[in-house]
């Protein structure tokens, strides 16, 4: 080893006995934009895996058929009976939750026995969707959203209306299992079974509203080759497919928006944190003129 290269590895290895204070900045502003980056990259991944896993209970089934303004015919009705081990019907349209002196919007979804197919409603109190739902006295049960419920000042057991259909308030709706899978909504949500509809006026022709097939697939089932057969079938009538491989869109786009935004907040602060990297740098070169001056003598005489 010459005499200059002994010269250089032993002034590197004084100046390195202070550690890396001269550097705290610049570590600090290195470490902190490549964090920021990874665990947006992290977020995102476990929320897309969360939707992938959850899929089925998202959605309320392993796949939907989805019809405006109608319900399914006989054939369609026989054809998702022929793929499906299981098919619950629901209604969701909006509509004004009425009391004595006083309304408000809300988001109906009417129901049949089989829902929900997948998950759990969470109701207060915690009674059965079945008991929740049933007739008494006359009056069918309904399920209301604890925010509708505080606006209207209602208690369990008191009577609303819908259309021209009385309803009793038997519990809470806490938590409504497919509620991300359908969408914005105007108003908070209640629940009633479907036949308790039938003398509300609210199903009759020119009624908007949509009808959401869910259904329970057997196992090993091909939801491409099932969904290329039914839009074939079934696509110049209105009908709409969605299967738990994206039972929420809306969810996934906007994960992917955010997501993509904050990497983008992340590469501004790695690109900002770079002013502090400069800025350290040039600090701690300016505390070692002396010492690179010196060196770079030395260096000549030994030369």
């Amino acid at each position: 080893m010459s005499l200059r290269s002994t010269l250089a590895f032993t002034i590197a290895r004084r100046e390195l006995r202070g550690g890396l204070r001269g550097f705290r900045v610049f570590l600090a502003c290195l470490a902190l934009g490549v964090a920021a980056i990874a665990a947006v990259g992290t977020l995102r991944t476990g929320i897309q895996q969360g939707l992938t896993d959850q899929g089925a209970v998202i959605l309320g089934g392993d796949a939907e058929m989805r019809f405006t303004y109608r319900a399914a015919d006989a054939d369609e009705r026989a054809y998702m009976d022929r793929i499906a081990t299981r098919v619950s019907e629901v209604y969701d349209f909006r509509s004004m939750a009425l009391i004595e002196g006083d309304q408000a919007l809300t988001q109906v979804k009417a129901v049949d026995d089989g829902w929900p197919l997948t998950g759990a409603a969470t109701l207060d109190p915690a009674i059965a969707v079945a008991e929740a739902l049933a007739d008494q006295n006359g009056i069918p049960g309904a399920l209301m959203d604890p925010v509708l419920i505080d606006r209207l000042s209602l208690q369990i057991g008191d009577t609303f209306r819908l259309g021209t259909q009385d309803f009793r308030l038997t519990a809470a709706l806490v938590r409504e299992p497919d509620s991300a899978s359908t969408g914005f909504a105007l108003g908070p949500r209640t629940v009633v079974r479907t036949e308790a509809l039938a003398n509300s006026g609210l199903l009759s022709a020119g009624s908007l509203y949509e009808t959401r097939y869910r259904l329970t697939l057997p196992p090993g089932a091909d939801l491409q080759v099932l969904e290329d057969q039914s839009e074939g079938q079934f696509r110049d009538k209105g009908m709409r497919w969605t299967d738990s491989r994206n039972a929420a869109p809306g969810i996934e786009g906007f994960v992917d928006r955010i997501g993509s935004f904050l990497v983008l907040v992340g590469l501004a602060g790695l690109a900002v944190g770079g002013v502090g990297i400069s800025a350290a740098i040039r600090s701690y070169l300016d505390g070692k003129t002396e010492t690179i001056a010196t060196l770079k003598t030395l260096g000549a005489e030994a030369g």
